[in-house]
């Protein structure tokens, strides 16, 4: 976890699944981006979900606009997603687009099972020792 981003780690069958929960993502975007960046390298992943749901208040074009260019700086190299709540989701998505034209993959989803199957056309096969004891693969992560 980091403390001053407010975020929580999670990883899952080859992916990263971030969890927000303060406005650290929103506030210091770059020191969030860099963190993200480093997990996703410090156990190799194939996409990365960011879940913004629990982050209070609302965020400014700005804020969009600089969260899709400090997400094509440092995490270009990912497809990666957001999944928010309707009332935070910018119709117009400025923030993908930003991201997007930069290079990077970026998709915006308001709906979890929408965005858990995003991440599962990611996920690897679970590893022998995260099978349950009765021989059946564990449950993805549920959003």
């Amino acid at each position: 976890m980091s403390k001053s981003s407010d975020l929580h780690f999670e990883y899952a069958c080859g992916c990263l699944i971030v969890r927000a929960t303060g406005r650290g993502l929103v506030d210091r975007k770059e020191a969030s981006a860099k963190a993200i960046a480093a997990a996703s390298k410090a156990q190799p992943v194939k996409a990365v979900l960011v879940d913004m749901r629990t982050i209070a208040g609302s965020y400014t074009f700005m804020d969009r606009y600089q969260l899709g260019e400090v997400v094509a700086r440092y995490l270009a190299h990912l497809p990666i997603a957001a999944l928010v709540l309707e009332k935070q989701a910018d119709p117009r998505r400025i923030g993908q687009i930003v991201a997007n034209n930069r290079g990077a993959k970026v998709e915006v989803f308001t709906n979890p099972t929408d965005a858990e199957r995003w991440l599962k056309k990611y996920r690897t096969a679970p590893e022998e020792s995260s099978a349950s004891r009765d021989g059946q693969p564990s449950e993805f992560i549920k959003l």
